[in-house]
C-alpha cells in the first residue's frame, strides 16, 4: 500500500485541471464587470432612483458575507453600506460608514478609483437621497419591498423566515430591513415606491461570462471536495469525518468558504434533508449521502452524491440509485435554450414510472431542482408560473432528482450544477462520478480518511 502522502496526489493533479486564469483568491478588482451591471440596472429605471442595501455586520465567529444584491452591483464586501442609483443622472454612489482607527477604507480616493465607483460618507445619505428624488422626471423610488435572498435562502424562503421571526411569541421582531425601508418611505413620503427585487432578478437570472468562470471554479472545487469524502469510506467512520475531508479540499483548493455546512446523513438520518449534526457512526449496510458545495468568489456550487458505506449497494439500494441516476441523466439530456422546468419534469417522469415509483415522484411535486448563483437557492421561480419560462444561455440550474420513502428512513438524491450554453448544457460538477462502478472504485481509493483516527477501524 502507498504511504499516506499518496492520498494528496489526486488533489495536486486536480489543480492542473481546474479552470485556468483564476487564482485561488482574486486580487484584481473587475470594476468594469460591476459597472456594466449597474448600467443595466440604470436602463431598467429610466423614471426613478433605486436603493440597494448592504448587509449588517455581525458578532458571530464566521466571516462576513455581503448581501447578494449589493455585491452583485458593487463587488464591495464592507458591511453597513448603501448603493444609490439614479436612472435620470445615470450616477451610482455608495454610502459607507467611516472606519475605526483612522483608516479611510472605501472613502479613500485611490480605493474608489480601484472600485470604479464614487463613495461618500454615510452621514450625507439622506441629503443625497432628497436631492436625487427631487430631480425632474423622477417618478419612482425602487426599494427592496420584499425580503432579499441570502447565501442559503431564496427570496420566498427569506420571506417565510421573516414571518416566522415576527410570529415568535418571545423573540418576535420586525426584520431590520423592513424597518429601514419604512424609515426611507417616511423620509420621502411624496415619492411613489416600487419593489426593486424583480428588476434585480431579471439581471441576475442570466450569468455573464465573468460569473460563469467563477461558477465553473466553484463546481470543480465542490466536486473535488465530495470525491475526497467518498474515498476510503468504511463502516465505523463518523459522518463528520466525511465532512472534514470535503472541507479540507474546499479550503486547500482556494475556496472562499462553504456554500453551506456539509449535510452528511447516514442510515436512519437520511430523511433529514437539512441534517448538519454529522455525529453518527456509520454501520455496515448503510447508505450515506453528502450535500455540499463550494463558495468561490461569492459564487456557489451545490452537489449531492449518495454511496454505500460498505463499498457496494445491496440489490434494492442499487435499483433505487439507478432510478435516480437515470432521472438525473434524462433531465440533463433535455436541457438547452428554450427548454422549461416543466419539460425537465416531463423528462424525468417516465424514468420513475418505468421503475414503479411514479407515485413517489409525484409526492415530491415533481421536484427536479432549483437555480444557483450568488445564492445556493438563487433567483428564479422553480415551483410556480416560472416553471414555464424558457431557459436562455447563461442560466444555471441545479438538477436534483429525489427518491424517498420516509416511513422506511430512505432518501436518495443526486445533484449537479448545470449551465445552459448556446447549444445545450454543461455539467459544472461532473468532476465527481455518479456511475455505480466509478463510485465503487472511488470508495476503494485512498484519501485523507484512509488512515484511521479517533477510534475508527483500519480497513
Amino acid at each position: 500500500m502507498p504511504d499516506h502522502r499518496s492520498a494528496l496526489v489526486p488533489l495536486q493533479l486536480l489543480l492542473l485541471l481546474l479552470p485556468a486564469g483564476l487564482p485561488a483568491q482574486d486580487s484584481a478588482f473587475a470594476k468594469e464587470e460591476f459597472a456594466a451591471r449597474r448600467a443595466r440596472l440604470v436602463e431598467l429605471i429610466p423614471d426613478g432612483a433605486a436603493l440597494v442595501f448592504g448587509g449588517e455586520d455581525h458578532g458571530e465567529n464566521v466571516r462576513f458575507r455581503q448581501a447578494p444584491d449589493f455585491f452583485y452591483l458593487t463587488g464591495i464586501e464592507q458591511p453597513g453600506t448603501v448603493l444609490l442609483v439614479s436612472g435620470i443622472t445615470k450616477r451610482a454612489i455608495v454610502f459607507a460608514p467611516r472606519q475605526d482607527g483612522g483608516d479611510a477604507g472605501l472613502l479613500d480616493s485611490t480605493e474608489q478609483a480601484r472600485r470604479g465607483i464614487e463613495v461618500l460618507p454615510m452621514e450625507s445619505f439622506f441629503a443625497w437621497l432628497a436631492r436625487t428624488v427631487a430631480r425632474p422626471g423622477v417618478r419612482t423610488l425602487y426599494l427592496p419591498l420584499t425580503p432579499p435572498d441570502d447565501q442559503l435562502h431564496a427570496r420566498f424562503e427569506a420571506k417565510m423566515l421573516e414571518a416566522m421571526a415576527r410570529d415568535n411569541p418571545v423573540f418576535g421582531h420586525e426584520a431590520p430591513l423592513a424597518a429601514l425601508v419604512e424609515r426611507i418611505r417616511r423620509a420621502e413620503p411624496q415619492t411613489p415606491v416600487a419593489d426593486i427585487n424583480p428588476l434585480l432578478d431579471s439581471l441576475r437570472w442570466i450569468k455573464t461570462p465573468y460569473e460563469v468562470e467563477r461558477l465553473r471554479r466553484a463546481g470543480a472545487i465542490g466536486a473535488a471536495a465530495i470525491a475526497e469524502a467518498i474515498r476510503g469510506t468504511r463502516p465505523g467512520m463518523y459522518e463528520y469525518e466525511l465532512a472534514a475531508a470535503a472541507r479540507y479540499v474546499n479550503t486547500r483548493l482556494g475556496a472562499r468558504g462553504d456554500a453551506f455546512l456539509p449535510i452528511v446523513p447516514s442510515g436512519p438520518n437520511a430523511p433529514d434533508v437539512h441534517y448538519e449534526a454529522n455525529t453518527r457512526r456509520m454501520e455496515p449496510g448503510d447508505l450515506v449521502y453528502m450535500d455540499y458545495g463550494s463558495d468561490y468568489d461569492y459564487y456557489e456550487s451545490d452537489i449531492t452524491r449518495v454511496w454505500p458505506v460498505s463499498g457496494r449497494f445491496t440489490a434494492e439500494q442499487e435499483r433505487m440509485y439507478r432510478c435516480v441516476l437515470e432521472a438525473r441523466n434524462a433531465i440533463i439530456a433535455v436541457m438547452r435554450p428554450g427548454v422549461t422546468i416543466r419539460q425537465m419534469q416531463d423528462a424525468a417522469e417516465p424514468v420513475y414510472e418505468r421503475y414503479g415509483w411514479k407515485d413517489a415522484y409525484l409526492r415530491t411535486g415533481r421536484y427536479v431542482g432549483h437555480f444557483v448563483g450568488l445564492s445556493v437557492h438563487d433567483v428564479g421561480d422553480s415551483f410556480g408560473p416560472g416553471t414555464g419560462r424558457p431557459f436562455r444561455a447563461g442560466v444555471v440550474f441545479n438538477v436534483e432528482p429525489v427518491l424517498e420513502f420516509p416511513e422506511r428512513k430512505i432518501h436518495l438524491r443526486l445533484e449537479d450544477t448545470i449551465l445552459i450554453t448556446a447549444t445545450g448544457a454543461e455539467n459544472l460538477t461532473a468532476g465527481v462520478p455518479v456511475a455505480v462502478d466509478s463510485i465503487y472504485r472511488l470508495i476503494r481509493a485512498r484519501g485523507v480518511n484512509s488512515s484511521p483516527v479517533g477510534g475508527t477501524e483500519k480497513r
